[in-house]
Formats: structure tokens, sequence, C-alpha cells
């Protein structure tokens, strides 16, 4: 650690610990530190999380729109403009850190410090010594600084780090070879800032705060029942409403529309819809068993509640052995699809490997061509997530879809269909199971379109494998974020036939 002042080492101990007694009570325990800022990505496509400042650096991950930052530090690009395209951020998101364009966060929350100044100083409109000139600020100047920023190298002055100050509702920079750090940080607010596509919400509150934050919220009585039981088993678990501004009425026409949602033959006839196969041994759920596998209230218990969950990378508690859990009793091991494989997919893809486990345990865990590989055009190509398998042909034309991606290892093919997942659903507000398969987060328009499964219970199928592998490895204790959507004019209740 650092103490405000420095006093040269004394080879005696006896003088070095009270050197450093008379530092403690002379001057307080510790330096002040350039606080870190708060922001969110503002991609609808999402932002690059890169190893180095610069697009031909290697990519670490892909951030989702809205997703959480620490912001650390600005990099400077140019030595003249103060164009955000022509910045950095170096970032911490989701335990990974890296750069992101400056262009692509926004809501930035500022901590602060304050500093005085040492000597004659120039402040100007941005990093470096090229930059537009301000003003000056004379000795012992007070400023109050809110962030580290780095300058292009061949404009750094006395200093590569520069601070960026605060000047009534406007920001200049000034190197920091200038100033004393005089006063505590005072760290950013978090604000409403979000995780993916999720706001943060407010956990571990008392029964009476949690019941003002479900009416805050805007959560139907209907929903706070349940809501009320699990928040009392799991105080640090947080729920958010997403208001669709949809109709019920509106979205279950959508997706009773066509194909749009297929039950398997397996179940009661009553079920089914007519008894055409849209694909062999699928037929069209009626009515009654799209509203209720549609409505979420008959999901907030503990054994299905993870179809709502936040399905960003989060390696506290997404790790290989609960991946292994989910993997284990089916035939993916077996065919190669190890955990590590699905935990490193997660990490470069900021997804959750939990989910990518859950989703290949669900399309091809029984086995078949799909995993063991088969050969298209000479090559074997694999495809566990059944990405691009649909029409008259679905096993073919997802195998025809992987060989166009160069799918030719298990560990291609979840690395490649991580990316896809996070590319086409996560990143476009599609960050929950059940978002996936009901799209009512892109407006009325989109819904029945663009979603991931036809398969109307595969949600409730793979969170009940997502909560036993949690189960199993405690992380029901972790606190674990779900949004959670609300439609207008919703009936009272939903029953299968």
């Amino acid at each position: 650690m650092n103490w405000t002042k420095t006093k040269k080492l004394n080879t005696c101990v006896i003088a070095f610990l009270f050197a450093s007694i008379v530092v403690l009570f002379t001057y307080g325990a510790f330096a002040a530190s350039v606080p870190s800022a708060n922001g969110q990505i503002n991609s609808y496509d999402g932002a690059i999380l890169r190893k180095s400042s610069t697009t031909s650096s290697d990519a670490l991950c892909v951030l989702s729109d809205n997703t959480k930052v620490k912001i650390h530090k600005e990099v400077f690009k140019s030595k003249t403009s103060t164009a955000k395209t022509n910045k950095w951020y170096y970032v911490t998101a989701n335990g990974t850190k890296g750069y992101v364009r400056a262009d692509l966060i926004d809501n930035i929350k500022y901590g602060s410090v304050q500093g005085k100044v040492t000597d004659t100083v120039n402040y100007r409109k941005g990093a470096g010594t090229d930059m537009t000139l301000v003003g000056s600020y004379k000795s012992s100047t007070k400023v109050t600084i809110v962030l580290k920023a780095n300058p292009v190298s061949s404009t750094k002055g006395s200093s590569n780090t520069w601070y960026k100050i605060k000047v009534g509702t406007k920001y200049y920079y000034l190197c920091s070879s200038y100033v004393d750090l005089t006063d505590s940080t005072t760290q950013a607010s978090t604000g409403t800032s979000q995780s993916g596509d999720t706001k943060t919400p407010d956990t571990d509150l008392n029964d009476k705060e949690f019941e003002k934050y479900l009416k805050d919220q805007g959560f139907p009585e209907s929903y706070r029942k349940k809501l009320r039981k699990l928040h009392e088993k799991h105080p640090n678990w947080g729920f958010v409403a997403y208001k669709t501004n949809i109709s019920w009425k509106t979205a279950l026409s959508k997706q009773t529309s066509g194909g749009t949602s297929l039950v398997s033959g397996s179940f009661p006839k009553s079920y089914r819809s007519g008894t055409k196969q849209y694909e062999k041994g699928w037929y069209k759920a009626n009515s009654k068993v799209v509203a209720y596998y549609m409505d979420p209230r008959n999901f907030l218990n503990e054994s299905r509640i993870y179809m709502f969950e936040d399905l960003l990378y989060k390696p506290k508690y997404q790790t290989k052995a609960v991946v292994s859990a989910i993997l284990k009793p089916t035939k993916l091991p077996g065919c190669g699809f190890t955990a590590k494989i699905f935990v490193n997919a997660g990490k470069n893809n900021n997804v959750s490997p939990v989910f990518l486990a859950s989703r290949a345990r669900q399309e091809t865990g029984n086995g078949g061509k799909a995993v063991n590989g088969a050969k298209i055009l000479g090559k074997k190509v694999y495809n566990p997530f059944n990405i691009g398998a649909f029409g008259s042909n679905p096993l073919y034309n997802g195998l025809i879809y992987a060989y166009g991606k160069g799918w030719t290892t298990p560990t291609k093919a979840v690395e490649g269909g991580a990316k896809q997942l996070a590319k086409n659903y996560i990143s476009k507000g599609q960050h929950t199971t059940y978002y996936q398969r009901f799209n009512v987060r892109n407006g009325a328009k989109k819904v029945g379109t663009h979603q991931y499964m036809t398969n109307i219970m595969a949600p409730y199928s793979e969170a009940g494998s997502t909560k036993a592998s949690y189960s199993k490895y405690g992380i029901l204790s972790k606190p674990l974020v779900f949004e959670i959507p609300i439609y207008k004019d919703m009936p009272a209740s939903t029953k299968l036939p």
C-alpha cells in the first residue's frame, strides 16, 4: 500500500515501525485513489470486449446491450480529437477485464476524489499535450478527479496518466504529475445500470421492503403471492418485472399460428390441435396448452423459475461441476462434449455455460448424428444445439448449417453455437430461456417470430435440469436474477386441458 507521504526505509525494524506509526496517525491509514466509474453497454447488437484498445485486437467475449461495466480508465487514440469513436474504456464486465470503444458505453456514473494542484498546470479538453487548451490552474487549486486517462504516447506530457476532472457540469483533463490526491474516494453510484438486458434488482429486503418493491415493479397480485414464497426461501434472489405492453390475446393468437408452437405426440391427444404432423411425431399445440406454458405465473416456483434466469456468464457459480451434473445423464460426454468445452464457450461469449449445457441436453441429449458426428460433403460435422434444424428434414438441414459454419469438432460446434446464441438471441433481448421460446421483448410485431424452439415445453424442461444441478451444488443460495414478463389484460388463470 502507499502512504500519503513516503519515508525512506530504515534498516532498523524498530525505526521502520515507529516511522510507520507516525505516518499513520499524522496522515491517515491510506492514500486516496482515483475511483472507477460505472456504465452500461449501449448497442443493440452488443459490444466486443477486446484484449487491447484496437479493433484488430483479439475478442474476449461479446457484451450484450445494457451489460453493466466498471470503467477503470479512458484511453485516447487521437492526439487532438475527443470524439467517442477515438476513445476506449478499460473495463471489467462479468468478471473479465478488457477494452470497449467509448461510443458503445453510456449511462456513466462517476465517483470522485479531491486533489490539490502542486504547480501551475494547463487543463485541456482531452488527455494529451496536443489537445485543445482550456485554461490553467495555479498551485494549491483544488480539483475534483473522477477517472484516470491515458493519452496517445507521443503527447503524454510528464506522465502517461492524466486525470479527468469535473468542473461544474463539464469534464476536462490535466496531467497527474501536477496533482496530489488529498481526500478519500467517493465510489460511483451504480444507479439503475443493468446486467445483460435485465435491470439490477433490489435484494435482501425485509418483508415490508419487499412488498413495496413488488408494488414499485408493477407485479400484479397474481404474481406477488408466489414471489413472496420464493423471497421467503431465497431472500437474495432478485425479481425484475418486464411489462411487455402486449395484450395477452394478441400474444396467444400469434403463438398458436401455424406451426409456431408444437407438442410431442407422446402427450395426450387433448394437447393437440388437429392431426397434422409439422415434424415427425410433433403436432400443433392447442390454445389451452400454449396459454398454460406462456403464462409466467404457472412457473413462479422453485422448480421452474429458472426459465426466467438472466443467461449471462457468471463464473462464481456457473462452474464446471454444475455443467457436468447437467451433462452426466446424457450421451453428450461420451461423444466428446465435455463440461470444459461448455464452460470455455460460455466464458468466451458471455453466455451461461449452464444454459448452454441445458440447451444441448434438451436438443441432443439422447444422442444421434448431431452429436455423434455425420459426414456432409466429406467432412464430419456436429450440431449439439440443433441450430438451423428446421423444415421437412430438420436433422439434415441442421447438419448442412454446421457444415457451413465449419463445426468439425465438438469444441468448434459448442463454441460456434454459443456465439450464435449470444449474437442472435441474448444480445437481442432474448436473454432468458422463456424469451427464446416466447419472443415478447421486441414488440408485438415480433411475437411468434425469431424463436429458438417450437417445442412449447422446452423452457419448462430446461428449467428442471438447471434446478437439479443448482440444487446438487448449492447454487440455490446464490444471488440469482430473474426477469419475469407481464402481459396486458391477462386471464385470472390458465390450465392444461
